[in-house]
C-alpha cells in the first residue's frame, strides 16, 4: 500500500520551515502578553544588586530563626485556612497579571490548531458526532455509544468532559487515512443523603473513528470482557456492558478459547463477523488486549473504537491539548518544538491503532 503524504511527513518529521517560523513569532507574541510567574516577577524586578551589611545579615538570621518555626506552627494549626488563603492569593495574583490582550487571545485558533496543521492542512481540532455510524438510532451520541457496546450503561444523567479532539479529512469516506479522535470522560456527580459527594465514571478514555478497507452490511460489536473472582476464588468472565443474552443475536463462536475468554462478539450477520475475525486479526486483538481495555463497533466502512483508562499509547486523552496556559512559557521556541513533537507522536499512535485493527492495514 502506497504511503500517503501525511504518513510520510509524520514518519520523517517533515514540516514547512516558513510556516513554523511564522508560528514561532506568534508564540513569542503570546508569551509577551501572558502573565509572568511570581518567581519571574521577583527575578525581573530587582534592579541593582545590593550588598547587605553585617548587622542586616544578623537581623535576617534572627528573624529566620524566630519567624520560620512560628510560620510552621501557625500553618499546622490553621492549615485549611492557610490553603484557602493561598488559593485566593494565587487566583487574585493570576487575574491581576492578565492583560486584556491575554484574556481575549484565542490560543486554539492562533497556535494549537496551526501547529497541528503544520503536518497537513486537512487536520483540525474537531470531532463529528454521528449516531448513524454506530447503528440505526436517533438518540444522543453518548446513548449511541452505549447501544454500540462501547461505553458501559449510563444509569443516571451524565456529563461529558472533552479533553481534546482531532479530525483528518473525515468528510471523504474514500480516504483510508481519514480519522477522528476524542479524549473524553463521561461521568455523573451526585451527593448522598449525608452530604458526601460521589462520582460515577462510565467512561474515561478515548474514542477513535476510522474509514477502513473492511465494509459490512450490518453491525459488528466486539467487546473486551473482564475476569472477576467470586467469594470462593473462582474466576469468571463478565461483560461489563449490556447482558449479551438479552440480544436476539448470539455470541459469535470463533472456536478460539483465549479469544472467548477476552472478548464477546455479536453481529447482525454472522458471516461478516467471521470474515473480520481471521486468525491474524484474532492474534492482533489479543495482543492489543494485553495493553488496554477496548471495544469495537463496525458499521459500513466506519470502525469506532473506544479505549478506556486513558487511551492508546501517545494518543491519550489530552494528546491534542489546546488549553491556554496561565503562565508565560520560559522559551517560546522550545515550547513550540515540544508541542510539535507531542502532536506528531499522537498522530503516529492513532495510525498505529488503525493499522492494528484494519484488515487492510500496514502490519
Amino acid at each position: 500500500m502506497e504511503t500517503s503524504a501525511l504518513r510520510r511527513k509524520l514518519s520523517n518529521g517533515e514540516i514547512d520551515p516558513q510556516k513554523k517560523a511564522m508560528l514561532q513569532k506568534e508564540y513569542e507574541y503570546f508569551a509577551s502578553i501572558s502573565p509572568k510567574s511570581l518567581f519571574d516577577r521577583f527575578k525581573r524586578g530587582g534592579g541593582e544588586k545590593k550588598t547587605l551589611s553585617g548587622g542586616q545579615v544578623a537581623l535576617l538570621v534572627v528573624g529566620a530563626l524566630i519567624g520560620i518555626p512560628l510560620l510552621i506552627g501557625l500553618t499546622m494549626v490553621y492549615f485549611p485556612l492557610f490553603v484557602l488563603l493561598a488559593l485566593i492569593v494565587i487566583s487574585i495574583w493570576r487575574r491581576w497579571g492578565q492583560s486584556p490582550e491575554y484574556r481575549a487571545y484565542d490560543f486554539r485558533q492562533r497556535i494549537a490548531e496551526p501547529t497541528l496543521r503544520l503536518f497537513d492542512e486537512k487536520l483540525e481540532m474537531a470531532f463529528h458526532s454521528d449516531c448513524r455510524e454506530l447503528g440505526e438510532t436517533g438518540e444522543s451520541y453518548e446513548d449511541a455509544l452505549v447501544s454500540a457496546y462501547l461505553v458501559k450503561p449510563i444509569h443516571r444523567r451524565s456529563d461529558n468532559s472533552i479533553l481534546s479532539c482531532c479530525s483528518y479529512d473525515w468528510a471523504d469516506s474514500s480516504d483510508k487515512d481519514s480519522f477522528e479522535f476524542m479524549g473524553c470522560r463521561i461521568f455523573h456527580e451526585w451527593e448522598d443523603d449525608e452530604g458526601d459527594k460521589h462520582v460515577d465514571i462510565y467512561f474515561d478514555g478515548c474514542i477513535y473513528k476510522f474509514h477502513t478497507s473492511f465494509t459490512t452490511s450490518g453491525v459488528i460489536n466486539i467487546m473486551s470482557t473482564e475476569t472477576k473472582k467470586n467469594i470462593f476464588g473462582i474466576e469468571t468472565e463478565r461483560n461489563r456492558f449490556k447482558r449479551i443474552k438479552d440480544k436476539k443475536t448470539s455470541v459469535i463462536d470463533t472456536e478460539n478459547h483465549e479469544f472467548a475468554e477476552n472478548f464477546d462478539t455479536i453481529a447482525d450477520y454472522d458471516e461478516e463477523a467471521y470474515r473480520y475475525l481471521t486468525p491474524a486479526m484474532i492474534e492482533n486483538l489479543l495482543e492489543l488486549r494485553k495493553d488496554c481495555f477496548f471495544c469495537i463497533c463496525i458499521k459500513g466502512n466506519v470502525m469506532t473504537v473506544a479505549v478506556d483508562n486513558g487511551g492508546f499509547r501517545n494518543a491519550g486523552q489530552s494528546a491534542f491539548d489546546d488549553v491556554k496556559k496561565g503562565i508565560a512559557p520560559e522559551n517560546a521556541a522550545d515550547e513550540l518544538d515540544r508541542r510539535i513533537v507531542d502532536y506528531r507522536d499522537a498522530l503516529k499512535s492513532v495510525y498505529e491503532l488503525k493499522d492494528i485493527l484494519d484488515p487492510g492495514g500496514r502490519n
